[in-house]
């Protein structure tokens, strides 16, 4: 990409190897990416002729001949060749010599990929590393004034992105200007790089880099690029593109492949492309000026909802058993697979948290709060708290807004049950109070039901047991009138493990026992796995540990088939604990150890009190 410093890379590749060209460096500025046209081939070679000593008087009028006669004036020749900034494979093939002695080192902005044929090696150049960035920083504007202001020249450091000829740029304002405090520097060279505002001496700006190799682009490519700058998420595919655009997608593969031949998007993956982020920056500021903004936010929408049709189907998945309020107009794709699902949402996550946040921002209401619903499935499996709190407080803001309250009475509860696991269970509490409120003004019994046993698990991690088992009760009484047996399971197997917990284990056994049953009957592995550990402990509890880590270990292996970090864990815990207590020290410290990684891989906090959780 422009500004990645491929010449100077280049210059002091050949500088260092110097001894292995006795006859010498031949060099052009070959002008691709210039604002004036490229220099001609034929031209080229005249200088080159000239320099190896042909006489002017000599050198052939056309390109054919001027090219036959470098050949030959190269053939036996160890040398080296420096082709700088080619725009095309046309302008180099003419300039390359016959004999096998010279090294040719060609720098572009293009992949110039059809020089494979001609048996090129290609090199791709990435940005700096931070260190890297540093340490050039460091040597251009002087140790002494980066240390006046260390934070400064942090922003200053990130907003250049790790491109060497911005770090130089930014460098030689402050040697030129050693009054211009760094703080002042790094708000004019963010502001210029995060939105494409051009400093009043256009070789700063790095939009000027991208210029020339911008306006090469064919329409359509062009296009692309500008839809690119308004996608916000960190890498994006064929799809979506093709999809807010309203073209075929094997016209947008096309286009794709125009922008990462002239390295403006990048291949990250499978249908996975990346823009470095002073490129995306440039799209953005390049969308911003070249689109109405109309246009901007039907793209943006665009986006938005191919995102969001494809979170509600991997939902679906995941979470087969849930009513849900959101539906999918699209219908792009299913997965049949509850793992297909997970593993989609968890490529797509920072996408995912992207694409909310620009419709959140937007204010487009109806897809905030589905995003939230839909999170639902996901969050139990991987439990990302705190991201997640803050999505739904959105949600809740929105749901709110378009008067939906059984809508607004879902998402509380989903905020509740996270404000209970993290231990605010004042909050938790509030939030279900008002889900349970709005249930009653709308006479629905789901919602109802939903607050109560949120309700209930507020209580019991307040320490309030019997509070707790009138909660479930009448939860559970409230589904079995609305007829929803996997409600009344998950209420009784929430009662099953009050009850142990009270040393009622008679009475545990019965609850857990037919909530197993039922789980167990409709397929839900994972609620099933859970009446399963808690039954699992009351046979621990009664000297039956033998008996408890057969079941834990059968579960187990089937939990594990569900790609679920958090259940896993659950079941690794309690297994562990119940191996140690029984003397299989080994056995117990291994899963334990297991299960403490996935718990520090999904940042979850109460990893010490499995089994206390999952909402209808």
């Amino acid at each position: 990409m422009g500004g990645v410093g491929k010449t100077s890379l280049a210059l002091d590749w050949l500088y260092c190897k110097a001894d292995e060209f006795p006859q010498g460096v031949l060099y052009s500025d070959l002008g691709g990416a210039r604002e004036q046209p490229p220099e001609a081939p034929g031209d080229v070679l005249h200088g080159f002729l000239t320099a190896l000593g042909t006489p002017p008087a000599e050198i052939p009028a056309s390109l054919d001949q001027r090219a036959a006669a470098f050949r030959t004036a190269t053939a036996s020749r160890r040398m080296a060749m420096l082709l700088d900034d080619a725009a095309s494979v046309a302008q180099v093939r003419p300039l390359l010599p016959a004999g096998q002695t010279t090294v040719i080192v060609v720098t572009s902005r293009w992949r110039l990929t059809d020089l494979g044929i001609d048996g090129a090696q290609f090199v791709d150049l990435p940005p700096l590393t931070e260190s890297q960035a540093w340490a050039l920083f460091e040597r251009y504007a002087g140790s002494e004034r980066i240390r006046s202001d260390p934070s400064a020249a942090t922003r200053i450091v990130s907003s250049c992105g790790g491109l060497p000829l911005a770090l130089s740029v930014v460098a030689a304002r402050l040697r030129s200007r050693p009054r211009r405090s760094l703080a002042r520097e790094a708000a004019a060279y963010g502001r210029w790089t995060s939105t494409g505002d051009r400093p009043a001496d256009k070789a700063l700006s790095l939009n000027a880099i991208f210029e020339v190799v911008y306006e090469g682009l064919p329409q359509s490519a062009a296009r692309v690029y500008l839809a690119c700058g308004v996608h916000p998420g960190p890498f994006l595919s064929t799809e979506p593109l093709a999809a807010a655009l309203g073209r075929p997608v094997d016209s947008v593969e096309d286009d794709v492949d125009e922008l990462i031949e002239a390295n403006l998007l990048a291949e990250a993956g499978e249908d996975r492309f990346v823009q470095h982020m002073v490129l995306h920056s440039d799209a953005r500021a390049r969308a911003a000026s070249a689109l109405p903004g109309e246009e901007r936010d039907r793209l943006a929408r665009s986006f938005a909802g191919w995102y969001l049709d494809r979170v509600l189907a991997a939902d679906e998945a995941i979470h087969p058993h849930r009513a849900r309020y959101a539906t999918r107009t699209q219908r792009s794709k299913d997965f049949v697979e509850r793992a297909d699902g997970l593993a989609w949402w968890r490529e797509h996550l920072p996408v995912i948290r992207a694409v909310f946040s620009e419709a959140a921002d937007h204010g487009w209401d109806d897809i905030v709060w589905q995003f939230c619903e839909a999170s639902w499935g996901y969050f139990l499996h991987h439990r990302d708290y705190r991201p997640w709190i803050a999505m739904n407080e959105r949600g809740v803001l929105a749901a709110t807004r378009t008067n939906l309250p059984l809508i607004q009475a879902r998402l509380r509860s989903q905020l509740g049950f996270a404000y209970a696991k993290l231990g605010r269970y004042d909050k938790a509490a509030e939030q279900n109070l008002i889900a349970l409120r709005l249930g009653r003004q709308e006479n629905h019994g789901p919602t109802q039901a939903t607050a109560l046993s949120q309700l209930g698990r507020s209580a019991r991690g307040q320490g309030d047991l019997e509070g707790a088992l009138d909660y479930y009760r009448q939860a559970a009484d409230l589904q079995e009138q609305l007829g929803i047996p996997r409600g009344v399971a998950l209420c009784r197997r929430r009662q099953g493990e009050v009850l142990a917990r009270l040393g009622r284990h008679s009475e545990a056994m019965i609850e857990l026992t037919a909530a197993a049953t039922v789980m167990a009957d409709i397929g839900d592995v994972a609620q099933h796995s859970r009446s399963v550990m808690a039954l699992a402990g009351i046979h621990a509890a009664e000297g039956r540990a033998e008996d408890a880590i057969d079941r834990l270990t059968e579960s187990l292996r089937t939990v594990r088939s569900l790609d679920s970090p958090y259940y896993t864990a659950e079941l690794l815990t309690a297994l562990g604990r119940i191996e140690l207590q029984c003397g299989r020290e080994q056995e117990g410290a291994s899963h334990l150890a297991e299960a403490e990684a996935l718990y520090a891989d999904l940042g979850d906090t109460h990893s010490d009190s499995p089994g206390e959780d999952a909402q209808p």
